[in-house]
């Protein structure tokens, strides 16, 4: 019998098994910076109602496979972070307005050159596959699905996974995590008047997790420097249990 983490495994990387070729994609996002304009000192991620929630949303990664066995070492501390979702941690999903959200991933120290992002219906049908090459520092990146791939449709949920290629191509051993992502309509329309800070915070306000944790992650990365912008990014992801992640360096 296989255990969920192997089906998924199967399922997520099924396509490539039998001869799909990979696509590249590049992680990127059109982000403005803010201006000198009056900004939230804090922002608190205010979680959504469960409202068409998938009625299981546990990920498939454990501590046991967390990195490629070519890394692991007499000398790995027993309590390195293992490679995580930036996802509430409490839920595991999250929701957004994009038609290819970017996610956030943290990953540890890996020999590994690729991941695989697979995204599954609910009733596990494949929707899209994307193999991303990575440069395998730790730290948080960003991912999303190949543009061309079908963007995801408004009320439906999906299953994000993540295979992180040890080898040259996938294998079952490969350490994998997975979430969940659901679209909706924009809550009201867009004021274009916002800085990008303050449209983290409207985000935010409206549960919507994906388009506020990477636009906040864009201006930090942006601001490496910036204490301000450093202590609401802090504060953002402890509110949603990620405060273990919370000074990671962001490699987007």
């Amino acid at each position: 019998m296989l255990n969920s983490q192997q089906l998924i495994y199967l399922i997520a990387v099924g396509s490539f098994l039998i001869g799909t070729q990979p696509t590249i994609a590049q992680s990127t996002a059109n982000i403005p910076t803010p201006t000198n304009r009056s900004k939230p000192q804090q922002i608190i991620f205010k979680p959504p109602p469960n409202d068409g929630k998938p009625k299981t949303t546990s990920s498939a990664g454990s501590r046991r496979d967390w990195q490629c066995p070519q890394d692991a070492t007499s000398t790995t501390p027993a309590n390195q972070t293992p490679i995580m979702a930036l996802v509430p941690a409490d839920s595991n999903y999250g929701l957004t307005i994009a038609e290819h959200p970017t996610f956030l991933v943290y990953l540890p120290q890996t020999s590994a050159k690729q991941v695989v992002l697979s995204l599954m219906t609910e009733d596990n049908q494949l929707h899209s596959q994307t193999f991303i090459p990575i440069q395998g520092e730790p730290g948080i990146i960003s991912i999303k699905s190949a543009d061309s791939s079908p963007p995801l449709e408004v009320g439906k949920n999906y299953q994000w996974v993540l295979v992180l290629v040890c080898g040259e191509k996938p294998s079952p051993n490969d350490p994998v995590i997975s979430s969940w992502v659901r679209r909706v309509a924009l809550p009201h329309p867009q004021n274009h008047q916002k800085t990008a800070l303050e449209q983290v915070d409207a985000y935010s306000e409206a549960g919507i997790w994906y388009d506020a944790a990477i636009t906040l992650a864009q201006i930090k990365n942006t601001q490496p420097n910036n204490q301000a912008i450093a202590d609401i990014w802090t504060n953002f992801l402890k509110s949603v249990g990620l405060e273990a992640i919370a000074t990671q360096p962001l490699r987007l």
